[in-house]
């Protein structure tokens, strides 16, 4: 195992980096190092790249360094923080950054009240601009975060900030700060959670349904995650197209004896109208 030594000082390239990664994240391998703490500087150094698909391996193994050996690295969750951008919800990482970050704010890691809530008003926002399979996993996601985490409900029984509020009471601006990269510092604990609200006006029936449980009473221990975090286009639309009406859709109740005419026909009142233009446009003098 010693031969690691050597092989995370040697010159290598992305892909290279990549493939050993996916070695030395797992618990297993670390454990069986003579010095894992070697590996400190390596993981790091893998985070610093800002390729996506180094960081998500690097963040679990300085995780299981810090769990497990009591390394330092007070800068973990703002690096964690920082993993969760725009392009996050469209890559193909999605799920696998949302299956550790389940892990890495697990309660039993006790962190403070402001530094959850800044994750949960980061996830709300970026639900804004994300796909419709992303937000159906965000959402329960941040609904078992609020469920684990008692004291971040206040965000949700606040009245929405504007400028996306249909309310006219307790108005004012937004005191979360997005651009804040420390994610205790973010004031996120003071905030609403106004973008999750937003959902329920969303124009995916799914998405609009499942925000709902934001809004109802949290009867709920827990969403287990594995049922969301795998959508995509195919399977939302196959989940609707599996839905059975629980009443028949609205139709025209009256429908018209004929599309063309001499003249327009009222639908309601079959009145004529000798001056069609339609019919016009559609003679070619035949």
């Amino acid at each position: 195992m010693d031969s690691y030594d050597s092989l995370i000082a040697a010159p290598m390239t992305v892909a290279q980096r990549k493939h050993l990664l996916k070695q030395l994240q797992s618990p297993e391998t670390i454990s069986k190092l003579r010095r894992p703490e070697i590996l400190m500087d390596f993981f790091t150094d893998s985070l610093d790249m800002g390729d996506l698909g180094l960081a998500v391996p690097a963040l679990q193994g300085l995780f299981h360094l810090i769990t497990t050996r009591n390394l330092d690295y007070p800068a973990f969750y703002a690096r964690l923080y920082a993993l969760l951008d725009k392009d996050l919800l469209h890559s193909k990482y999605r799920s696998r950054v949302l299956r550790h970050l389940d892990i890495f704010l697990a309660p039993q890691n006790h962190l403070p009240a402001a530094t959850i809530a800044s994750f949960i008003k980061r996830l709300s926002r970026l639900c804004l601009f994300a796909p419709p399979s992303a937000i159906v996993a965000i959402v329960p996601f941040i609904y078992n975060l609020l469920k684990t985490y008692p004291t971040t409900t206040f965000m949700i029984h606040r009245p929405p900030h504007p400028p996306y509020t249909k309310f006219k009471h307790n108005l004012g601006n937004d005191p979360f700060n997005p651009a804040e990269p420390n994610p205790q510092l973010t004031n996120a604990i003071d905030s609403s959670l106004w973008e999750l609200e937003t959902l329920r006006s969303h124009y995916h029936p799914t998405v609009a349904s499942i925000a709902r449980i934001i809004s109802e009473q949290f009867t709920k221990q827990q969403y287990n995650l594995e049922d969301f975090l795998d959508h995509g286009y195919a399977s939302l639309l196959e989940s609707d197209l599996k839905k059975k009406d629980k009443k028949p859709p609205v139709v025209e109740y009256k429908i018209p004896k004929r599309i063309f005419s001499a003249g327009h026909v009222d639908v309601e009142t079959e009145n004529h109208d000798e001056t069609n233009t339609l019919l016009e446009l559609w003679d070619f003098g035949c």
